[in-house]
């Protein structure tokens, strides 16, 4: 995105006349000395020779603006205002293209962009700006300036979590004086930008007079430095802005039933009409609890039109919402239920806007989480049934009824869907039939990923590999049951595969159950040779040199007591890593420590002291050291992410140089550097030699003191 708000436009800038964004609209090209009109048809045209056609070409291959826009589209916001400068000609088609986007994501932008300058600049080229993104909601008034055009404004971003005060003034931050402004402004102008730096100096003197007295806060205190959501404000932009056809708000508090139906009857405009352009993309996203109705969600749901493209929706209602609304979901579930108890498909398909069964839907990307997808009644299959163009659907699933009536839907109704992200919920494991079933929901998956599916077996591997031929991305994600043979199978027998994440050890809920055994890779070799990220656990390798585990006790085992030399299967594990020439993220390492388990904190000899032990620490490992192997990796030229935490490697001086050589492109290496302890000489010596490469502290085993 380009920033605009942290210049001044030159002084002759408002003396420009508002171009057009496409050169076709463009009638002459003039430069500071000579004007080149296009050829015009006469009535009686006069013999042509060739002297006049050759002065009527420009001299200068840049006045030709179809060879200029694509030049200046490719150009930074800094260089596009060098180029400004260099004539009318290079001005006039500039302008629009560094005013067509505009971002402000800080502070310093902040307050520049409510400057007098940048306010006037708003109001002169206002008309040029397609893209606005911010995450500070109380910009948006300068938009609401009758002076300001909005006319063809179609983007509005809130890309983070959106902030409804304003931010502290930055250090160093030095404001235009208004009388400053009357140098490049007409007197009238400057009392509409009064207001701003008058608001703007009142922000100065209260932070610097502010003073955190005590660690309490009021809700007084709370209000004055989160802010307060005023819809008003938003509501009235969407109103200014006709064009408006991609809306993202990340953040917000969605505690108001009419802006969600305000932003519903914007998608439920067709394309067909000339007053007001409807919503093509829509997200809507809300981290925390809202006071919305589920009534208002169905609403929306059901106002989207054929020509929507994108809908992500995140929400959480909350126990407040339910409450609020408990009556009229009471009644709407006795009538959407059949004799079963389970939900009609009939009062389902009732509710659907009034378009023809033949009408084609351009939605293509899907995205319902949070509550929306919880138990009670499914507003969202109408609208999935109708999306029988959908190539994308992420979705939270909390019942086992959701999970059969999304598996059901995209195969019957969704013959081109690839991408499927689903995060189950349910209270107890699933049968491996219904993994199964919806891994076959589409012929053909591209990028799968699935977490929280407790329950894969047989069936569920045999639909994976049915995708073999297709898929490039698959995540599994705490998928309990998927196992060595099936991770093996996987990789054995899927070519086009770019990422592979099969982990269930992210610190929260249990110890990793999923992993490859060593042993596994010996007699079937691997096929996805364009593989880019690999996260895996691979154990079963001998370690006769470790004798001692991370509680003090002896290692027992044919792994450890010196039957079982460990080298040639470590050398089997590295040719086939060192096959996958295209890898750039290898994680062998761990997920984060799981620091809410109390068994994992041990007494110690002082009193009420703790030692924090992870139980995940692994010893069956590689040893990624030059002996075991490890030059068989100096194929990975593109690695720039290695992960080794919690894994009991070799690795010193000699192998760091070696990674450094062999590896240009290495940018992290974790696990090298354990928080608290000393540091050892091969880490300095990376340090020292190549600062570029980035070693994060991990936390390791630690002491800690509480009660």
């Amino acid at each position: 995105m380009r920033d605009t708000a942290s210049f001044t436009p030159p002084a002759h800038a408002h003396a420009q006349a508002h171009a057009p964004l496409h050169s076709s609209a463009i009638t002459t090209s003039t430069t500071s000395t000579t004007t080149y009109p296009r050829l015009q048809s006469q009535a009686h045209p006069r013999p042509t020779t060739q002297p006049d056609l050759v002065a009527r070409l420009p001299h200068n291959v840049f006045d030709i603006p179809e060879l200029l826009l694509p030049i200046c589209s490719h150009l930074s916001s800094h260089d596009i205002l060098q180029c400004i400068l260099v004539s009318r000609h290079f001005h006039t088609l500039c302008i629009p293209i560094l005013y067509s986007s505009i971002s402000i994501l800080s502070a310093f932008q902040f307050y520049r962009f409510r400057s007098p300058a940048a306010q006037l600049a708003l109001a002169r080229y206002g008309s040029f700006v397609r893209v606005f993104k911010t995450q500070y909601y109380n910009i948006l008034p300068c938009f609401l300036n009758p002076s300001v055009d909005c006319s063809n404004l179609a983007r509005i971003e809130f890309p983070r979590a959106c902030r409804f005060s304003d931010p502290v003034v930055p250090r160093g931050y030095c404001q235009q004086a208004v009388e400053d402004a009357d140098r490049i402004v007409d007197e009238g102008d400057v009392s509409e930008i009064r207001y701003h730096q008058h608001h703007l100096t009142n922000m100065m003197e209260k932070n610097a007079a502010t003073r955190i007295t005590d660690m309490t806060i009021s809700e007084a205190r709370a209000i004055s430095v989160l802010g307060i959501f005023d819809e008003t404000t938003l509501i009235a932009l969407m109103k200014k802005c006709p064009r408006l056809t991609v809306l993202s708000m990340v953040g917000f508090p969605f505690d108001n039933d009419l802006l969600i139906r305000l932003i519903a009857n914007r998608l439920s405009i067709s394309s067909a009409s000339t007053a007001s352009a409807g919503l093509r993309t829509l997200e809507l996203t809300n981290l925390h609890f809202c006071r919305l109705k589920a009534s208002s969600i169905e609403y929306l749901l059901n106002h989207c039109t054929p020509e929507i493209e994108e809908l992500l929706l995140c929400i959480s209602y909350g126990s407040r919402a339910e409450v609020v609304d408990l009556a009229t979901q009471e009644g709407v579930q006795e009538e959407t239920m059949d004799g079963t108890g389970q939900e009609s498909d009939h009062s389902i398909d009732t509710r659907i806007g009034a378009y023809p069964d033949d009408a084609i839907w351009n939605l293509k990307k899907l995205s319902l989480k949070g509550d929306l997808t919880g138990s009670g009644t499914l507003t969202w299959l109408p609208l999935l049934r109708r999306s029988t163009w959908l190539r994308s659907i992420h979705m939270d699933l909390f019942t086992e009824h959701a999970m059969d009536q999304l598996a059901s839907t995209l195969s019957q109704h969704c013959p081109k869907v690839t991408d499927m992200t689903v995060r189950c919920s349910t209270a107890s494991p699933q049968d491996d039939d219904r993994i199964a079933d919806l891994i076959r929901s589409s012929t053909a998956w591209t990028h799968l990923s699935m977490s929280f599916f407790h329950g894969f077996g047989p069936f569920s591997t045999a639909a994976l590999v049915r995708h073999s031929a297709t898929l490039e991305t698959l995540v599994l994600e705490e998928c309990d049951g998927f196992g060595s043979e099936d991770i093996q199978r996987v990789l054995s027998s899927c070519p086009n595969l770019r990422t592979f994440r099969a982990m269930t050890s992210n610190g929260w809920d249990f110890s990793s159950t999923v992993y490859l055994d060593a042993s596994e890779m010996v007699d079937s070799p691997w096929v996805c040779h364009r593989l880019e990220n690999l996260k895996i656990i691979i154990t079963g390798i001998a370690r006769p040199d470790i004798r001692v585990d991370q509680y003090g006790e002896p290692l027992a085992g044919p792994l450890h007591d010196g039957t079982i030399e460990g080298f040639d299967l470590q050398r089997i594990v590295y040719q086939q890593l060192g096959k996958l020439t295209h890898l750039q993220e290898l994680w062998l390492g761990h997920d984060k420590q799981d620091l809410d388990d109390e068994d994992n904190y041990h007494r110690t000899e002082v009193e009420g002291q703790w030692r924090f032990i992870d139980p995940d620490e692994q010893f069956e490992c590689l040893e990624f050291s030059l002996r075991s192997g490890l030059d068989l990796l100096s194929g990975l030229k593109d690695l720039r992410t290695l992960n080794l935490d919690r894994l009991q490697t070799r690795i010193g001086m000699s192998e760091v140089q070696w990674m450094a050589q062999q590896w240009p492109r290495l940018e992290r290496v974790i696990g090298l550097v354990v928080q608290g302890d000393q540091v050892p000489k091969h880490v300095q010596w990376l340090y020292d030699n190549h600062p570029h490469i980035a070693l994060p502290p991990v936390l390791g085993n630690f002491f800690t003191s509480f009660s």
